[in-house]
């Protein structure tokens, strides 16, 4: 199952590590520049106009329907999303870990040109498993009213490797209500290009910190075995992450399916780190 659309806070503090020389893959410039000259042409208004606009769409993210964007406002959605990646600040991310890294909260997910997916939908399952479909996954979780948040918090991945290297990690969890979560952890497998990433899942695991937890907690490891799937279904587990729009309060990223996520740094991210 595609697992990017989840993505949540842990505990999980950001190193800066060094540049690995790894491969480096070239972008297909041509939808850059199509995006660029399209986007132009229909929003000229300023990029905090532009995300002002984007933000009073989705909202602040709490409710579990507004994160799956809905058809009805798609169209608009995307629009903007590409006119704010058109005026891209930070267009090789990884040289700015400050506004990068550590968490960051989900607004919405939606893959271009696609219908919204459903969990129960066969429909939904055969593209998902025969064609490049979202998984239904994402709309369970990401679209479920009982999950309170989403989050995602990235480590550096330069220094990581398919070998190990640094041992960086993307967690992506899911705040169900207070004290219970679920945490699906990535392992970062090095620097694809400019702006991505390569990633492995290796593992998760439902943590319960109430009082059915106990004074210390309670920890319950996530059952998918991320490995036999791995060889059932090469690739499943493996993907890479771009980050196309990135600036003090907002991201916009791109998964390898096409999966589009808009993100946003938590109210009080930047005041606990003493500003921006």
């Amino acid at each position: 199952m595609t697992l990017a659309a989840f993505a949540t806070p842990v505990a999980g503090q950001a190193t800066f590590r060094g540049q690995r020389d790894a491969p480096r893959r070239q972008r297909a410039p041509s939808r850059r520049s199509s995006i660029r000259a399209d986007a132009s042409s229909r929003d000229d208004g300023s990029t905090e106009d532009l995300k002002a606009e984007l933000l009073s769409v989705l909202g602040k993210g709490g409710d579990g329907a507004s994160r799956m964007a809905r058809v009805g406002d798609r169209k608009r959605l995307e629009e903007l999303v590409e006119a704010l990646e058109a005026r891209n600040p930070n267009p090789e991310p990884f040289e700015r870990p400050d506004l990068l890294l550590e968490e960051w909260q989900l607004l919405t997910t939606f893959q271009p040109g696609t219908a919204d997916v459903s969990f129960t939908s066969l429909d939904s399952w055969r593209k998902y498993l025969f064609d490049s479909g979202p998984s239904p996954v994402q709309s369970l979780v990401v679209g479920n009213q009982t999950v309170d948040n989403v989050f995602q918090v990235l480590e550096d991945p330069r220094g990581s490797s398919a070998e190990g290297g640094t041992g960086a990690k993307w967690q992506n969890v899911v705040e169900f209500g207070p004290g219970l979560s679920l945490t699906i952890e990535a392992a970062m497998e090095g620097v694809r290009d400019e702006n991505s990433f390569f990633y492995r899942f290796t593992g998760g695991f439902f943590s319960i910190e109430n009082e059915w937890g106990g004074p210390d907690g309670l920890s319950i490891p996530y059952p998918v075995p991320f490995d036999a799937l791995e060889k059932a279904r090469p690739g499943q587990t493996k993907g890479w992450f771009a980050t196309t729009y990135l600036d003090e309060t907002l991201r916009v990223s791109r998964g390898n399916k096409g999966s589009y996520f808009v993100l946003r740094r938590p109210e009080t991210y930047w005041e606990t780190r003493g500003g921006k």
